[in-house]
């Protein structure tokens, strides 16, 4: 007998955690208005209607708890969003790297609280100092970042952002060895890192995307440029991925010596870039 795939049992749990959380509030809500129309008197509602009623009550307020009630319960949620909101507008600013670098310490002074928080803001600034070329900054801020603690929420299977994370904390380290030209370390970390790729790969095209980064670098460090430019290949055809995907052309093909093919990636990447940061990010690259 054929036995399920992880893909598979990993669908199965989604479905069941949802399944008991909508049969929850169905009971509720179901006990609720029953309780209603025998204290009221009223015959009025049957139980067909009361079933009804409470079956699409139950989707009804478990989407509003998920998506406005439960995240907004606490304090920190709101700032965060705000900061979110700035990368998407400005970029990793000289004010948002600020920012974060303030959020960062007060969530480290209440680790049981703000782990999440931590491990968000963590990996945002060893980005932005990445793009920087600022490797030790870079390295300091992946060292916060607890990966165990990213393996604990993963366990819920609806936690898709938790194992995004877990692949990007892994992408940046690669990442960060990479722009330090250290190929032991770059390929050590990729190995550590298989595990947790063949675990999520499928989840969704934008992370798949971000582990085949990982393999990018490994590659460009390795100089088979021809193997990295048609691994980017893959997702030419993505317009939310376009930056990156010419960002990361340029970069290959400055390395091959073909300039002038460099240079209309890098001019592709600038005129696809959403905000100044990403911008300066072309021009550090170009001039790299």
């Amino acid at each position: 007998m054929k036995e399920p795939s992880p893909k598979t049992n990993k669908y199965i749990l989604i479905f069941t955690s949802l399944f008991m959380r909508w049969a929850i509030m169905f009971i509720i809500i179901f006990s609720l208005t029953s309780l209603i129309d025998i204290i009221s008197g009223q015959r009025s509602n049957t139980i067909a209607f009361r079933v009804m009623f409470a079956a699409v009550g139950s989707v009804i307020a478990n989407l509003i708890a998920r998506l406005f009630i439960l995240p907004r319960l606490n304090k920190q949620y709101s700032v965060f969003r705000k900061i979110l909101q700035k990368i998407a507008d400005c970029g990793y600013s000289d004010d948002v790297i600020s920012k974060m670098e303030e959020q960062l310490t007060f969530c480290r002074a209440e680790p049981r609280k703000y782990t999440a928080y931590t491990n968000q803001y963590a990996m945002f600034l060893a980005e932005a100092y990445m793009s920087l070329r600022q490797f030790d900054k870079a390295e300091e801020k992946l060292e916060i970042a607890d990966i165990d603690f990213m393996q604990l929420q993963a366990k819920n299977p609806e936690s898709l952002p938790a194992q995004h994370n877990i692949v990007m904390l892994c992408v940046l380290w690669v990442q960060l060895y990479a722009g330090r030209n250290d190929k032991k370390m770059l390929e050590d970390q990729l190995r550590n890192s298989e595990r947790y790729f063949a675990k999520y790969r499928g989840m969704n095209e934008i992370t798949d995307y971000f582990m085949d980064t990982a393999y990018f670098e490994s590659l460009m460090i390795h100089e088979q440029y021809e193997n990295a430019l048609k691994l980017l290949d893959k997702y030419a055809k993505d317009e939310q991925l376009s930056f990156g995907v010419f960002l990361d052309k340029a970069r290959c093909l400055k390395k091959m010596g073909r300039h002038e093919d460099a240079n209309s990636y890098f001019d592709k990447a600038y005129e696809t870039a959403t905000n100044d940061w990403r911008r300066k990010t072309v021009e550090l690259e170009r001039g790299v």
